[in-house]
């Protein structure tokens, strides 16, 4: 990997760690292989699997520990997403 793509991935760690939907790098490494394995396996952890936003949510929240979720979270973490 070069470096200017190694600063690429550091960037969206920092900010998903900043956003607060992970806590740490390990976190963020761990979520988003769940959410890539549930896109490229129509699957997530065993018996997961998602249709929309809310079972989207609940796959990352079984990928490891986190911050609880508050409505003010959600709504910075969802923005203006339509569901």
């Amino acid at each position: 990997m070069d470096y200017m793509c190694a600063d690429y991935y550091e960037t969206i760690i920092r900010r998903q760690i900043r956003s607060g939907r992970a806590s740490n790098k390990s976190e963020v490494i761990h979520q988003a292989l769940a959410l890539l394995d549930a896109v490229t396996q129509g699957k997530g952890p065993e018996g997961a699997v998602f249709r929309n936003a809310d079972e989207l949510e609940a796959l990352l929240l079984q990928a490891g520990p986190g911050t609880p979720m508050t409505s003010e979270r959600k709504a910075r973490i969802y923005g203006n997403l339509k569901r």
